[in-house]
């Protein structure tokens, strides 16, 4: 019984651990996709897809190492959302990166189609 209770206390953290990273791991993907989408039509400004991003780590329960990053260029949005992962057990990571790449919208008046 001394050898087995430690073994299965081991094994009921790396659970809870494990159920945390994916979590947070998956809270990272809503972000970044949330912010990639609201960054992709024409016109939108790299702010908004910054704030989409964080709003939608707020509301899942999540934190952000840092505040997600944004590159914009003609073709493509892409978001990057890196979320802490409060950790139980010492070896798992303490954070989770997740990138989306979302195509811009095209906005062509009526006149040039």
């Amino acid at each position: 019984m001394v050898i087995i209770t430690p073994i299965l206390i081991l094994l009921v953290f790396l659970a809870v651990q494990s159920a945390i990273y994916f979590h947070a791991a998956n809270v990272a993907t809503a972000a970044a996709s949330q912010g990639a989408a609201a960054g992709a039509p024409a016109g939108a400004a790299p702010a908004t897809a910054v704030a989409s991003a964080q709003r939608t780590v707020t509301e899942l329960g999540g934190h952000t190492a840092h505040q997600p990053g944004v590159t914009m260029s003609d073709t493509f949005v892409v978001v990057s959302v890196e979320v802490t992962v409060p950790r139980i057990v010492p070896f798992f990571p303490s954070s989770v990166t997740r990138t989306m790449l979302e195509p811009r919208e095209r906005f062509i008046p009526e006149s040039n189609r």
